[in-house]
């Protein structure tokens, strides 16, 4: 999939796969392979080129994510550019009501506000684990959660409404 990178302001794009254990990014030609796993919750061990990088995640109150790689920490933000374009998942810029999608296929782990919920923009309405990884789907604006669209232990597949917020 195509994803849009911003990392510490500044913006790549690329084509991202993860399956099995293995990540592969191409960007302007290259291609980059990873072996990826997460020994416990929230740290994660990448072997890229024969070289071993140990990191985390942070999610931070503005709706941001910090990544610690090797004891450096660096602001990232990941967007599909399908999602972009077609206004979905990121949507609510228009005023009108946002459609949180499934950013890939998973399982709903954990609703974190229920129909009625005020909540900010960044803040976490549920989150979705996909090849052991947990992904929390963030509010685009601030507003009213108007439908929870799933449960938690459902599956769901990549773009399918996940809740609504207006």
């Amino acid at each position: 999939m195509k994803l849009l990178f911003e990392i510490d302001g500044q913006t790549i794009e690329a084509e991202f796969n993860f399956a099995n254990g293995r990540a592969q990014l191409v960007h302007e030609g290259q291609t980059y392979e990873a072996q990826v796993s997460e020994p416990e919750p929230g740290l994660f061990v990448v072997i890229l080129n024969g070289r071993v990088y140990r990191g985390g995640l942070d999610r931070l109150p503005t709706g941001e994510t910090e990544v610690t790689v090797n004891g450096r920490r660096t602001q990232v933000a990941v967007r599909d550019r399908k999602r972009l374009r077609t206004g979905s998942g990121t949507g609510g810029r228009s005023g009108g009501p946002a459609k949180l999608t499934a950013p890939m296929p998973g399982k709903i782990v954990r609703l974190l506000c229920a129909p009625g919920d005020e909540v900010t923009s960044g803040q976490g309405i549920l989150v979705v684990e996909a090849m052991k990884m947990q992904n929390e789907v963030q509010s685009p604006k601030a507003g009213k959660v108007a439908e929870v669209c799933v449960r938690e232990g459902q599956t769901v597949n990549a773009g399918e409404v996940l809740a609504i917020v207006e």
